[in-house]
């Protein structure tokens, strides 16, 4: 199937939420024609620029719901997305006025239980507590295992390119995997540091 694709310089993972202020011209007449109703794919930017230039996507990606809306007098659109399945970029199909690509699934594989929710809760827990920081979200992290390790990758303090090799890890029981160990070699670095090592904000991103 065909999908537009907006582009942006950090991951969205399915089941998190962002903040989107959208005002270039390609990507205000993506909205144009995909809003109220339509969906798009948001991917992450492997080399080029965000705003008013020429990029190369990372190839998986995710479809996003729009959970609300608004529009300034200048034309601009200011959304609140949310991630949901996963897919992956197969070709482009066309570029003029915004990008389409022809898409596919790309499902979660699972193979992981509860027991690996709790070890990588727990290591995000220790990691909390090195930095200061509060340990609220530990507890709403879901039970389901998919849903858990979507929400855990989100939370690693690591940049784009950890976190879109998170996305693309065929099922949770490997995410779950790789996130408890970040959350422990971070622990561990701020340990031996002494210092607080803060995770990167995700929930407002310009276009």
């Amino acid at each position: 199937m065909e999908m537009p694709v907006f582009a942006l310089h950090t991951v969205l993972f399915p089941g998190q939420a962002m903040g989107l202020r959208v005002f270039e011209p390609r990507y205000r007449a993506l909205m144009d024609d995909v809003l109220p109703a339509g969906t798009f794919a948001v991917v992450a930017i492997l080399h080029g620029q965000e705003v008013g230039g020429s990029y190369e996507p990372y190839r998986v990606g995710v479809m996003v719901g729009l959970e609300a809306h608004d529009r300034d007098e200048d034309g601009s659109h200011r959304l609140r997305i949310v991630g949901r399945d996963r897919v992956a970029l197969v070709a482009p199909t066309r570029q003029d006025p915004y990008p389409i690509w022809q898409v596919e699934p790309y499902p979660d594989e699972g193979g992981a239980g509860t027991d690996a929710v709790e070890a990588a809760a727990a290591a995000l827990s220790s990691y909390l507590s090195v930095t200061g920081e509060p340990a609220g979200q530990v507890a709403s992290i879901p039970h389901d295992p998919v849903a858990a390790s979507y929400v855990l990758a989100a939370a690693t303090p690591a940049l784009v390119p950890t976190h879109q090799s998170l996305l693309e890890l065929a099922g949770a029981g490997d995410r779950l995997v790789a996130v408890r160990g970040i959350f422990r070699h971070e622990t561990a670095l701020v340990r031996a540091l002494g210092a607080g090592v803060g995770g990167a904000g995700l929930d407002v991103s310009p276009n």
